[in-house]
């Protein structure tokens, strides 16, 4: 009832109180809304309570029994699957669902499965542990495809979060600890960690499996940002945090919004007031809207407080501050360097070319970059006496390869205009959906959450600038190569050119690729091509297509478009016709094993039997591999 009051009685005339009004009737559907989300929050939390905090299926349980091993009794997996949904669906909802930690961090939900494969034989192609490593790698791929604790999709959200470890015995028990061609049984222990894969997202902390370690984390939480009170039902946790790890703090009154909310409303005004119970946004055409800081899932910032402009005490000039596109072709901008900012996070800076309805053009570095209206986010004019941009620290070495972070400064000043951007440069020890992990030159350690991240580039001293420059020179890939063209302007997604063989090694249509080969061999066959392994990132997107299929083909496995049969010998390439990507790669899942370089520039396969454009394998040193073959590619 106050918040009625204070909205419905704010303006003197009565068609303003009507208009008001009736912005109260959304209000009140927010707040149903509200109430209904806290209500399944308090039911996925029951499934969790109520669930295992470790749920062996019936094959892990007479695994681990034959062993002699003590385990509580078999529980059952229709209750360890509402459990293991109901993480799943916390685990979707971010940093808002903050509430969820106490209880994820006690339960920590986990399950596991044990597949086992008799009768194996080592051929004596490749050493002993890498002929293991393969069939290990396909065991849990194919757990992942027909898992019984959840469908596939949601399996592969925590692909990182799942563990799978072996062992290798004769058919009679006796441990193998040395090669041997005597017929053996791999048993391949699959431990799926839901809550780790939950508790990561909602905090952005990257403390991998270890589920002490996590509640090390949790009794130590009061040094983070997050702040424990009384609600007088329990205990929660309380985070200024949105859903899309932006900050309810930075939100600047007076400023102009563009406020997305979980009704699936989005408005457009500017901030009269806020508090932690409740934020009042004014629309343009005078309707104000009460509404719970719990529901905004995120907001972008369209324009600082008014008073800003007219006073002309802004510190910097008034033309750097940001404005629209359509805002850009009323403006006299000369000669002058634009930033301009897309929806991915990229800046560009150059001089403008040109500028029509559908886009701009850009001069960047002598090179001409077109940007389309709708990917912009905002524009602004360069000042000219522009201050340097901070960084952790400028003497690092000129030769040593670097990885660059830039973040979004949220320090403003008191009219709302942001500082200037934080670059950290060092190594990247961590790239996830919610932030990015980077050890800093002067051995520190910074964790930016994604939504803060404005650009990133990795193991290279080249700036931004230089990057864009080349991706803006024609590539042109002769007719056994095909062109995979990302351009900038999608949020989570690279953007490069490069040339890829269409066929596995030889790249000819219709022979057998070649196998057995080493990740240096492999490299060799490229150079002497004047060509190069592809990394892991190219090698991705030219399967999975700018669409990010999780197959060349589309989003689900159709067992007999590529051959995906394990047991059986690469096929001629090119003979599955419907094996095929977008861009025109054929035979990227199924077939061979392909060497690419992986995240870290280490020996990496990707491709082969029960794989997806996104499995990468780790290379075990790099040696030849039964099934290991690859392709190559070429870029400026």
């Amino acid at each position: 009832m106050n918040n009625k009051k204070m909205v419905c009685t704010k303006r003197s005339h009565v068609k303003a109180v009507v208009t008001s009004c009736i912005g109260l009737a959304v209000v009140s559907v927010m707040s149903m809304t509200v109430l209904a989300e806290e209500k399944e929050m308090t039911k996925l939390l029951l499934d969790i309570s109520n669930g295992p905090g470790e749920y062996y299926t019936p094959d892990a349980y007479s695994y681990y029994s034959a062993k002699g091993m003590a385990l509580p009794p078999q529980q059952s997996l229709k209750e360890a699957q509402k459990s293991f949904k109901a993480t799943m669906k916390i685990a979707a909802m971010g940093s808002s669902a903050s509430e969820a930690l106490s209880v994820l961090v006690k339960k920590f939900p986990r399950g596991i499965h044990v597949t086992e494969t008799k009768n194996l034989r080592y051929t004596g192609e490749g050493t002993f542990d890498d002929w293991v490593q393969t069939y290990v790698a396909s065991e849990k791929n194919r757990f992942i495809l027909s898992s019984p604790f959840l469908d596939y999709n949601t399996m592969s959200q925590c692909e990182p979060f799942i563990v799978s470890t072996h062992e290798v015995t004769r058919l009679n028990g006796e441990s193998v600890t040395i090669p041997t061609k005597d017929p053996v049984r791999l048993s391949v222990i699959h431990t799926v960690y839901f809550g780790a894969y939950a508790i990561s997202r909602i905090t952005g902390q990257d403390l991998g499996t270890d589920s002490v370690q996590w509640r090390q984390w949790w009794d130590g939480r009061g040094n983070t940002a997050e702040s424990v009170v009384n609600t007088g039902a329990g205990t929660a946790v309380v985070n200024d945090r949105l859903r899309s790890g932006q900050s309810f703090d930075d939100i600047v009154v007076r400023g102009k919004y563009h406020m997305y909310l979980s009704t699936g409303d989005d408005l457009v005004g500017r901030v009269e007031s806020k508090s932690n119970e409740a934020l009042i946004l004014e629309t343009s055409d005078g309707k104000a809207y009460t509404f719970r800081p719990s529901i905004i899932i995120r907001y972008e910032y369209l324009e600082p407080p008014k008073a800003a402009v007219k006073t002309g005490n802004v510190p910097a000039a008034a033309d750097s501050l940001p404005f629209s596109f359509d805002e850009l072709r009323g403006k006299h901008v000369g000669n002058r360097q634009l930033e301009v900012r897309i929806n991915s996070g990229m800046v560009f800076r150059g001089v403008l070319k040109s500028v029509d309805e559908h886009e701009l053009k850009l001069t960047v570095g002598g090179s001409v970059i077109p940007i389309t209206k709708d990917v912009v986010v905002n524009i602004r004019m360069v000042p000219k006496s522009a201050a340097p941009v901070k960084k952790q620290k400028a003497d690092a070495p000129k030769a040593a390869a670097r990885d660059t972070v830039v973040e979004k400064n949220s320090a403003t000043d008191d009219w709302g205009v942001p500082g200037p951007d934080i670059v950290y440069v060092g190594k990247i020890i961590s790239d996830k959906a919610d932030a990015i992990v980077i050890e800093t030159n002067d051995a520190g350690r910074k964790s930016v959450p994604r939504a803060k991240v404005l650009r990133v580039v990795k193991n290279s001293a080249e700036g931004y600038e230089q990057v864009i420059k080349r991706y803006a020179e024609p590539l042109f890939c002769p007719e056994d190569m095909f062109l995979v063209d990302l351009p900038p302007g999608k949020p989570g997604r690279p953007f490069f050119k490069v040339c890829v063989d269409r066929y596995e090694y030889p790249n000819v249509k219709g022979a057998r690729p070649k196998v057995g080969v080493s990740y240096d061999d492999a490299r060799t066959l490229c150079s002497k091509r004047g060509k190069r392994l592809c990394t892991s990132e190219e090698w991705q997107w030219a399967c999975s297509g700018l669409e990010g299929y999780t197959y060349p083909y589309g989003w689900n496995p159709e067992k007999e478009k590529c051959n995906t049969d394990g047991s059986r010998p690469p096929e001629e390439s090119g003979s599955r016709l419907n094996c095929v990507g977008k861009f025109g790669g054929y035979d990227m899942v199924g077939n061979a094993f392909e060497w690419v370089a992986g995240p870290k520039k280490q020996p990496a396969l990707m491709g082969g039997p029960m794989s997806k454009c996104q499995t990468i394998t780790e290379g075990v040193g790099g040696g030849s591999k039964p099934n290991s073959g690859f392709r190559c590619c070429a870029s400026n």
